[in-house]
């Protein structure tokens, strides 16, 4: 690993923090669940699409008021409760009437890498932390003397999806994972589905900074901060109000996304919070785990594990982050390749957060690991600015998360 860039804050999470040793198992983990709600989206909308055309989708119908669930359920707990293996069914069942509304689906490398992620997170986890007293699980012993954990019922379930205006509102997934006491919050990334990707490039090109003020929590722990610089896109596709006109006029996608984590941070005490996403998803994960962080309910630390993230923040944003991690409140870590032109958008005056694994192509060099330091002097600020400039990192080539996962794995 290469330094943390700066020998000034070289305990940013606290002098007794560790890095776990899973951390790129962390990191692989993150990814497969970013696949999820890539397909999650197609999923859904070719069920919506299926019952205006009268054709039979199978495993997936939408109820009274316009949100997926399964057909045939009793149980209204399990009703919008998937499994990886039952969205694998889903996609293998209904294969042709997806090639039909989206021509190439099958074809497409991301189909075989989503089978395979979904396949990853219904095995129990080599690094699995079972709490056999609470998670259903039991050891079973054999005639012989041999040992071997009873996988969980469902131990791995997205408890929560929204999507319904995903034309026009960001689409995540509230996902509960009992093998690490995990819940993780998934945003998904930029797409071009049925022109949800117009909403989703004009957040990506309203770059203009919108002066945030710090949240309560944090105020006058800052010195000379009274507010943020967010990027206006990313802060206003984040906070702005829901389209469901059963919702209150105040209440935001933020609001809907606090209520649905604290629902399962009361639903499964004990269990950690995780942010992930890719590209436009990585950005509003990044300011989505802030806000979390900031709140008094939820608890911490809250750890923020992304991939190609933009920048979404000013310095002032970066300084609030800064406390938040020191305070052990907030973990942050940007996966990129190197030379990911998107991981280096928008430029001056936003800044990146958090710790940066940059990853090599083929194992040509091990990750490199850095961690923003505010008190550089100017050479030094502008060698990393060069280095991590638009010109310098110029890639016209597509980058996709199958990619960053397949050299993550091959840094392990």
């Amino acid at each position: 690993m290469a330094s943390t860039g700066s020998e000034d804050v070289p305990y940013p999470y606290g002098k007794s923090y560790k890095w776990p040793s899973t951390l790129y198992d962390e990191l692989t983990q993150m990814g497969d669940i970013s696949f999820i709600i890539y397909q999650l989206g197609y999923l859904s909308e070719a069920s919506r699409k299926a019952k205006e055309l009268g054709v039979q989708f199978k495993g997936m119908e939408l109820d009274v008021n316009g949100s997926v669930i399964k057909p045939n359920i009793a149980s209204s707990a399990l009703k919008r409760n998937f499994t990886p293996g039952e969205l694998k069914q889903i996609i293998q069942d209904n294969l042709e009437f997806l090639n039909e509304l989206f021509p190439g689906y099958s074809e497409e490398p991301s189909l075989s890498a989503t089978y395979e992620s979904l396949d990853e997170l219904e095995m129990v986890p080599a690094d699995a932390t079972l709490d056999l007293a609470n998670s259903g699980s039991s050891v079973v012993t054999s005639n012989s003397g041999s040992t071997k954990i009873v996988k969980p019922w469902r131990a791995y379930t997205i408890e929560e999806f929204e999507d319904r205006f995903q034309q026009n509102e960001l689409v995540y997934s509230v996902v509960k994972d009992t093998y690490h006491q995990r819940i993780t919050l998934v945003f998904r990334g930029t797409e071009n589905i049925l022109g949800a990707a117009v909403t989703n490039w004009m957040s990506n090109l309203k770059i203009k900074v919108e002066e945030t003020e710090l949240p309560e929590t944090i105020k006058g722990n800052i010195e000379g901060e009274t507010t943020i610089g967010l990027h206006e896109g990313y802060h206003d596709y984040l906070f702005a109000n829901t389209t469901d006109t059963e919702d209150a006029e105040t209440f935001t996608k933020y609001d809907q996304i606090k209520e649905d984590v604290m629902g399962l941070v009361k639903k499964y005490p004990g269990y950690k919070l995780y942010v992930t996403g890719h590209s436009l998803g990585a950005g509003l994960s990044t300011l989505a785990a802030f806000f979390l962080a900031s709140e008094h309910s939820i608890p911490k630390p809250v750890t923020c594990i992304n991939f190609a993230s933009p920048r979404v923040g000013t310095r002032s944003f970066l300084r609030a982050c800064q406390y938040l991690e020191k305070t052990c409140q907030l973990r942050i870590v940007r996966t990129m390749n190197a030379n990911d032109s998107i991981a280096v958008l928008p430029m001056a005056p936003y800044v990146h957060v958090g710790f940066q694994v940059t990853l090599y192509k083929d194992g040509i060099k091990a990750p490199d690991l850095h961690y923003p330091n505010l008190k550089l002097d100017w050479m030094e600020w502008a060698k990393i600015s060069w280095k991590n400039s638009l010109i310098a990192s110029l890639n016209l080539g597509y980058v996709s998360i199958h990619d960053q996962i397949f050299f993550c794995e091959k840094a392990l």
